[in-house]
């Protein structure tokens, strides 16, 4: 009888894209095992998911964390919730069921305890979120992506495993070949799968800078920014067929984005922290601010001492692109060949290529498969 597995999580591509690794993992490992992603009915997961071929049930959850006076309706909704994936569990009846973070991995992986199934957590971040340092107390495994106390004391000891973030195979591929490209030198723009206004509106404001200096870019703009930065673009004087080249709302290739990069110019999430890594990209982080207990700037200073990257707090980097000083920081970085490989090797240290298999291995033992 094939082994039957839930996957939990939803909100941002952060939480998506290593629940997805670790699917390809699964499938890898076990063809005919059956998989079912639990994700929310409001967020971005329900249309990447079904496009990467996985069978997918919402959840009519928010978060409610700073959500003022919505914060009452949030809980009603995550109690509906929670009831409504009590009865996905008892009709998929999985062996084991693993949350990746996200108020849908909440209520999933709490109704799949009261039903006594088996459960896990993955945390992305060296600073562990509010639901999973609730859940992380019921469950039989933690993965962890960081070896850094702060994310480890928030778990009972005993149940925490070091794996690293999983991510997708055709990016974990790229470190052992990835090299500077051809031609003109690129930047990589992205604000994490939602986009970042902060960090487009000081892209758009550099934008005459960068171009005079022959700097080519690639930006992934979210989709609530697109319009708004690609008007930016063609207001700078860039012609329609370029800028439509060069602005994307999101990028489904990473792979081939961090192939034909030289540097990144980001937010520090977990996802992209650990894929910067895997590919060996330098990075300039802008870490965004106001992310649960600044768990950004975090991850960013992880990969600042590892000399992978360098960390800009978001009010720094504003008033170097107000006074016209972080253009010709990027430029000069971009032209600096020895600098961005030594970059390169920093970022390649904290790799962990194999993070997807190795948490596939935690949940298949955990389902009570322990084949390899």
């Amino acid at each position: 009888m094939a082994l039957r597995i839930i996957i939990t999580t939803g909100g941002t591509g952060g939480h998506i894209f290593p629940a997805l690794a670790v699917i390809e993992a699964l499938r890898k490992r076990r063809p005919d095992i059956e998989i079912l992603f639990v994700g929310g009915e409001y967020g971005p997961e329900r249309d990447i998911v079904q496009r990467a071929g996985v069978s997918f049930e919402g959840l009519p959850v928010r978060g409610f964390i700073g959500r003022g006076p919505k914060a009452v309706a949030a809980m009603f909704a995550m109690a509906a919730g929670i009831v409504r994936a009590m009865g996905i569990v008892r009709r998929f009846s999985p062996d084991a069921v693993m949350g990746f973070g996200g108020y849908a991995a909440f209520a999933s992986v709490f109704a799949a305890r009261l039903m006594g199934r088996p459960c896990a957590l993955h945390e992305q971040n060296a600073i562990a979120g509010a639901a999973n340092r609730i859940l992380g107390k019921m469950v039989k495994r933690v993965c962890l992506s960081w070896n850094q106390p702060a994310v480890g004391a928030s778990f009972p000891h005993e149940v925490c495993v070091l794996t690293g973030n999983p991510i997708r195979a055709g990016i974990a591929a790229l470190g052992s070949m990835h090299r500077a490209h051809e031609g003109a030198p690129r930047l990589l723009v992205m604000g994490g799968s939602q986009g970042a206004r902060a960090i487009n509106n000081m892209v758009v404001s550099m934008l005459p800078a960068l171009r005079e200096a022959g700097v080519d870019i690639l930006h992934q703009t979210g989709a609530n920014e697109y319009e708004s930065v690609r008007r930016g673009y063609l207001d700078a004087g860039v012609s329609e067929e370029e800028t439509d080249r060069i602005v994307h709302p999101f990028i489904h290739d990473m792979a081939k984005a961090y192939a034909e990069c030289d540097l990144a110019l980001c937010r520090a999430g977990a996802t992209s922290m650990a894929e910067l890594a895997a590919t060996g990209t330098p990075a300039v982080f802008i870490p965004f601010p106001y992310a649960a207990h600044d768990h950004q700037t975090s991850n960013a200073r992880a990969m600042e001492e590892a000399g992978g990257g360098i960390l800009l707090p978001q009010k720094k980097a504003e008033a170097m692109a107000a006074d016209g000083s972080l253009a010709p920081m990027l430029i000069e970085l971009l032209k600096d060949g020895r600098r961005l490989e030594a970059m390169r090797q920093g970022a390649l240290s904290l790799a962990r290529p194999d993070a997807a298999d190795a948490v596939a291995t935690e949940l298949l033992a955990l389902a009570g498969d322990n084949s390899k």
